[in-house]
């Protein structure tokens, strides 16, 4: 019989995402009649999400402490998706929180480069520049592979890259999945340590390569 996979993880090197297709990932259903972000999600000691902050830089109270599976650490930050119905000003009330992939860079990656093609919904800098934001569709289905995955991953371009001049490319390895239905997924490269001038990232798509730059972090 085959299986509809749900779970999402984070590894240190990719984003994973199990082959899945649900109304909350299409952005159909209840969900998508709230107020979604992107946010740092600050836990505390009880693994229990009480405070986020907005990539707009505003600070939000949840009406009620939200937690989940994913949670597994205490006293740390999450960056999550956050669906939400506005209660008053800087309080709301959770409805959906889920784990967004954190992209770190690295130099090489085991097993080499894979560059399967997805597509760029949309790809920004958040106000509070602390992130560079992607939007990715993915195509997948139903498969009897309980292995089969998508992976998403940031390589840095250390031959043409510049102390300037940043150059990344997406990894992106099917994993086996099929390509039958859109997935929708977020990832974030944070910008803190990122000193160069300009960024730019190359990413594989069914419509062609797309190069996409932006000014650091550090411009104002």
């Amino acid at each position: 019989m085959k299986k509809l996979l749900i779970p999402t993880v984070l590894l240190s090197l990719s984003l994973v995402v199990a082959c899945t297709i649900d109304a909350y990932e299409k952005g159909e259903g209840i969900y998508s009649l709230m107020t979604a972000e992107l946010v740092e999600a600050y836990v505390g000691g009880d693994k229990y999400v009480g405070q986020v902050e907005t990539d707009q830089g505003e600070q939000l109270t949840l009406q009620q402490p939200y937690t989940a599976k994913w949670i597994q650490t205490a006293d740390t930050t999450y960056r999550a998706l956050l669906y939400y119905n506005k209660v008053r000003a800087g309080e709301v009330e959770p409805v959906s929180m889920s784990r967004v992939g954190v992209l770190q860079l690295h130099d090489s990656i085991k097993g080499g480069m894979k560059t399967d093609p997805l597509y760029v919904e949309s790809a920004w800098i958040a106000k509070n520049r602390r992130y560079l934001n992607l939007r990715l569709r993915l195509l997948t289905g139903s498969t009897d592979d309980e292995t089969a995955q998508h992976s998403i991953g940031l390589l840095r371009d250390t031959i043409a890259s510049t102390p300037s001049h940043l150059r990344l490319q997406l990894y992106h390895d099917q994993g086996g999945c099929p390509e039958y239905y859109s997935f929708v997924t977020y990832a974030s490269i944070p910008l803190v340590d990122i000193k160069a001038d300009t960024i730019t990232l190359f990413i594989n798509t069914y419509d062609g390569v797309v190069r996409r730059s932006w000014p650091s972090a550090d411009e104002p």
